[in-house]
């Protein structure tokens, strides 16, 4: 205790868990990312337009996809903005998905797996391109990363 003299001195814990600290990075970005854009939109115009709407919406999607930088539903994210903000056309189908012929088989179970993949890649964005080994770990991702943009979403909504 002699060496603690001139009184408490406090350390920053860090926590040693990979998840907690990916969840603070996502976070971090997330609204580091957000709230600027954000705030241009609110400068640029005094009446709220459905334009407006549209660009919360595009910035919201792109601080996720820019939060969670490192997995291909995130890749697919900003590859899908990016391409709507070019041209408005609808983007890649998930039928390649689908004619993939190493899924093929006969069997009522590999048809009913065949399936399921496929409704799991309508779900994540850029899921036509993940292969079926990682769709789990993608999936995992991807819901953990929408509840965080929930929470922050609530968080920023009960500030204002």
């Amino acid at each position: 205790m002699e060496g603690n003299a001139g009184g408490n001195k406090r350390r920053r814990v860090y926590s040693v868990e990979a998840k907690k600290v990916a969840q603070s990075a996502f976070t971090r970005n997330y609204v580091n990312y957000l709230i600027p854009a954000l705030t241009k939109i609110k400068n640029q115009n005094t009446t709220t337009t459905s334009s407006d709407f549209k660009n919360v919406k595009y910035e919201v999607d792109m601080a996720m996809a820019f939060s969670a930088e490192g997995f291909a539903w995130s890749h697919g994210l900003k590859l899908k903005l990016l391409q709507r903000d070019e041209d408005e056309a609808p983007t890649i189908t998930t039928e390649k998905a689908s004619s993939n012929p190493s899924l093929k088989t006969s069997s009522d179970e590999d048809e009913k797996m065949k399936s399921e993949l496929s409704s799991l890649r309508k779900l994540i964005p850029g899921g036509e391109e993940i292969v079926d080994e990682e769709m789990v770990t993608e999936l995992e991702s991807y819901i953990s990363c929408l509840e965080m943009q929930v929470n922050v979403l609530q968080c920023l909504l009960s500030l204002s």
